[in-house]
């Protein structure tokens, strides 16, 4: 396995309300160990790499460099790492996506990771609800598997568009937590979105969430009405990775650690910062996050 340190671009100082220095992301030759169809548009690929596998956290991700034509490299969050290999969950909707589903075992891609932020664990004997949308489930196996570590009392809710595209529940289930299913068209559990049915259950301590933007908005709008802590892992059009390039930047309160810092200008009437999902994020606090219209 090649392994060289990589020393691009500034990472966020630390986990969202940790104060804990993240593990420096490594350029990595990762290989293809096997691949999986989940469900129509979806797939699970495994590949070895023991550096992401051994020190990635929940929500943080990996950019890989498909064989082909020159392109940025390809964001996916990292949804299970065991032993020496990461897994990722992602929907085939593009020409890189497409290549990865494709991949032979043993073949072998370039990556660097493990990138971004993590969601940070609550005090012992509080209660959690994980709210995935769709494809948004890719965020949660890590976390899942930290909360029953550490004995949190967690509840997961996945929405899907209908009973044939619900992904990771089998995973998820594993660890012993209650799952509520919801899908849009009512053709398995709850019919209707994933903020609907959380709004029926006990409020918890602690919310994460990961899915749609629009989904993501509405939770934190829940969460910060009814004052509970909440975290999310966003998903923006990245195109360097790195926080080189400044596409993929969200407005977050004036103030907000994971916020460029720059003071207002004179005159200036914009109330909020900027930060980039790539490098400061994916993990934001709900009560961070400006919305625009």
């Amino acid at each position: 396995m090649i392994v060289r340190t990589f020393e691009g671009a500034r990472l966020t100082d630390a986990k969202v309300g940790s104060g804990m220095p993240m593990k420096a992301p490594r350029l990595c030759t990762a290989t293809v160990v096997n691949r999986e169809f989940r469900a129509p548009g979806f797939w699970y690929v495994r590949l070895r790499c023991e550096h992401v596998a051994h020190n990635a956290g929940p929500a943080q991700y990996v950019a890989l460099d498909l064989p082909g034509g020159f392109a940025v490299r390809l964001p996916l969050g990292i949804y299970t790492a065991s032993d020496d290999a990461f897994g990722l969950l992602f929907q085939e909707w593009g020409e890189r996506t497409s290549c990865l589903a494709a991949l032979p075992e043993g073949e072998e891609i370039s990556c660097i990771g493990p990138l971004g932020n993590e969601f940070t664990l609550p005090k012992r004997g509080s209660k959690a609800t994980i709210v995935a949308g769709g494809l948004g489930v890719a965020a949660f196996w890590m976390l899942s598997r930290d909360l029953r570590a550490a004995g949190i009392d967690t509840t997961i809710v996945l929405g899907a568009r209908s009973k044939d595209h619900v992904v990771g529940r089998e995973e998820l289930a594993a660890f012993g937590f209650p799952i509520e299913v919801c899908t849009d068209d009512g053709s398995f559990g709850f019919h209707g979105n994933v903020v609907e049915r959380l709004r029926s259950l006990p409020p918890p301590g602690m919310l994460y969430g990961c899915g749609p933007r629009g989904m993501l908005r509405e939770l934190c709008a829940h969460a910060n009405t009814a004052s509970i802590r909440c975290q999310i892992s966003m998903e923006e059009t990245f195109g360097c990775s790195m926080g080189t390039c400044w596409g993929c930047v969200v407005p977050v309160r004036r103030g907000s650690t994971q916020g460029t810092g720059y003071p207002q200008a004179p005159g200036e009437q914009r109330n909020f910062d900027f930060a980039r999902v790539c490098a400061d994020g994916t993990v934001f606090s709900a009560a961070e996050v400006v919305w625009k219209a």
